[in-house]
């Protein structure tokens, strides 16, 4: 079965809020996740889009605040690990704890990406990730890994990797959480994101007088609009700030 979902219509500053997945999105999927590259004109668009919605504006990612930060894209407001993290502009900031279990999970999963070439292992304060975009043939050994590991923790599939985190927080909590506080409180959230794991953030943005867009192929989703690829997502973020003809 094939969903078509169309082009989302421009979204007005004066009413809404942007919420803005990272990898798959905002910049191209990398063979290794320290591979990607945000350009200076991304952060650039990224600033003033904050400024044109007043604030308005959050990353909201799978990736560690501090790992988003090394990318050159400190000062924006974000929510990082999945939504166990998160930082406003006016400097607010919290983070869950760490589970002791995620530090066995590291242990396990260092040796398993050791042993076999491509896997890589990502490490996070609040999560271990493997990736196996590089060696496809690891790919059920991995899962069933990390699943041996998800007891007391949250196993999170995603595109060529899977992740054991933090429970009971997801991109729809984090989105949730922030609309909850200034300057993003009373208006209507838009979130775009490309993963699975984006589609908890689409159903939030739905119950909150918003909507999803779908990055990439089209899939059965929570989201109501979707753009090809982050070249698309860039374009249309780009439109916005456009002078008005």
């Amino acid at each position: 079965m094939t969903f078509t979902l169309p082009r989302p219509p421009a979204p007005d500053p004066l009413r809404d809020a942007l919420f803005l997945d990272f990898d798959g999105t905002l910049v191209p999927l990398a063979e290794r996740p320290e591979g990607v590259v945000v350009t200076s004109a991304l952060i650039d668009r990224l600033h003033r889009l904050t400024d044109l919605f007043d604030g308005r504006l959050a990353l909201v990612s799978g990736r560690a605040i501090a790992v988003l930060d090394e990318f050159g894209l400190s000062g924006l407001p974000m929510a990082g690990s999945h939504g166990a993290e998160w930082r406003l502009a006016d400097g607010q900031h919290d983070a869950l704890p760490r589970p002791a279990a995620l530090d066995d999970a590291k242990t396990a999963f260092v040796a398993f990406a050791d042993a076999r070439e491509g896997v890589l292992f990502e490490d996070k304060p609040l999560g271990a990730a493997l990736h196996f975009r590089l060696a496809p043939g690891a790919a059920d050994d991995a899962i069933a890994l990390a699943t041996s590991h998800a007891g007391g923790l949250h196993l999170q599939h995603g595109h060529a990797m899977i992740e054991v985190r933090v429970p009971g927080v997801h991109k729809g909590t984090a989105i949730a959480a922030m609309m909850a506080r200034t300057p993003f409180a009373g208006y209507n959230p838009l979130f775009l994101g490309d993963d699975v794991t984006d589609e908890d953030g689409f159903a939030a943005a739905a119950r909150l007088g918003g909507h999803g867009v779908l990055v990439g192929p089209s899939r059965q989703s929570n989201a109501t609009f979707a753009l090809s690829d982050p070249v698309a997502v860039n374009a249309w973020l780009a439109e916005l700030l456009e002078p008005a003809r």
